[in-house]
């Protein structure tokens, strides 16, 4: 037990991660001269702010990395004098930066992963780092963003063509959580199916990025029930080139997308949702999917 959920003080981090030359993974801790102690760059949620947000910009004010977001860790539980805690933490890579000294960290050590669990001096970070095993060997390379599309006005409600349809003032809001938090997985291409309320989902997004929204054809739900191996080849393709990609589509599509890509790489789901303004961030290792994490609200109390 660890007290009144109501009453948690949430926070988030991240576990900066890069290759040696030699494939080992190599981890990032911080020295805090105010606790003497080593631990993992993480700190409290502001009002409002999303678990992930919190998690990338503790990362940078604490090291100076510039941290994209790769795969949800694990949420560590202790008490504090202030109450309980749970912090949230991500996989987080970014380009090397020359660490500057703060009265908050004095120091940042990059260590393999055997000698940063003896580093640590709390065993509950130990925790966290188990996570990052999968990685030893198996560096991921890419990741695609599969949003769903924001709530429409209901098809009763619209006089016109469906593809047309928008999306209603829910919808708006998701678009804009979506605007907020998606930034932080570092996106270079967004990709939507043919239909407004698609595009508009991640429109706000790539007016952010400065980055066009490019309309996908295979991604419309007729075009994708007739061959579906086509759109799962077009992911796979999506994930060879690297980098990170945004797919607005439905949810059928949505769905039979990450079924069949978690079936070909051996990965069980337990259970496959998208509901709308949601999104499945998946993480390739190569060609082959290596983790997905389901993001079902991104705004509001329950983020």
């Amino acid at each position: 037990m660890h007290g009144d959920t109501d009453q948690m003080i949430r926070a988030a981090g991240g576990v900066p991660w890069r290759s040696s030359d030699n494939g080992a993974v190599q981890v990032a801790l911080v020295h805090r001269p105010g606790y003497g102690d080593w631990s993992l760059p993480k700190g409290k949620r502001r009002l409002g702010e999303h678990p992930l947000v919190t998690a990338c910009r503790e990362v940078g004010e604490e090291t100076g990395i510039c941290a994209v977001a790769g795969p949800r860790l694990a949420v560590g539980h202790y008490d504090t004098d202030a109450g309980p805690k749970a912090v949230e933490y991500w996989a987080m890579h970014g380009p090397d930066v020359t660490f500057v000294s703060t009265a908050e960290v004095d120091r940042v050590a990059w260590l393999p992963l055997a000698d940063a669990r003896q580093e640590l001096s709390y065993e509950r970070d130990t925790d966290v780092l188990d996570a990052l095993d999968v990685l030893e060997g198996n560096a991921l390379t890419a990741a695609v963003l599969l949003v769903r599309n924001g709530r429409a006005v209901p098809r009763g409600r619209w006089a016109g063509s469906d593809s047309d349809r928008p999306l209603d003032a829910a919808g708006h809001e998701q678009a804009e959580a979506l605007r907020r938090v998606l930034a932080v997985f570092g996106p270079s291409l967004l990709l939507s199916a043919p239909v407004a309320r698609c595009a508009s989902t991640v429109g706000p997004l790539g007016a952010d990025l400065a980055v066009a929204v490019e309309t996908e054809p295979t991604l419309d739900e007729n075009r994708y029930a007739a061959n579906p191996r086509r759109g799962v080849t077009g992911i796979l393709d999506l994930a060879a080139g690297g980098g990170t990609t945004v797919v607005s589509a439905s949810g059928l599509v949505i769905q039979h997308l990450l079924s069949a890509l978690a079936e070909d790489a051996g990965l069980y789901l337990p259970e496959i949702r998208a509901r709308n303004g949601s999104v499945w961030a998946l993480f390739f290792s190569g060609s082959r999917l290596a983790a997905a994490d389901y993001y079902p609200i991104l705004s509001g109390p329950d983020v």
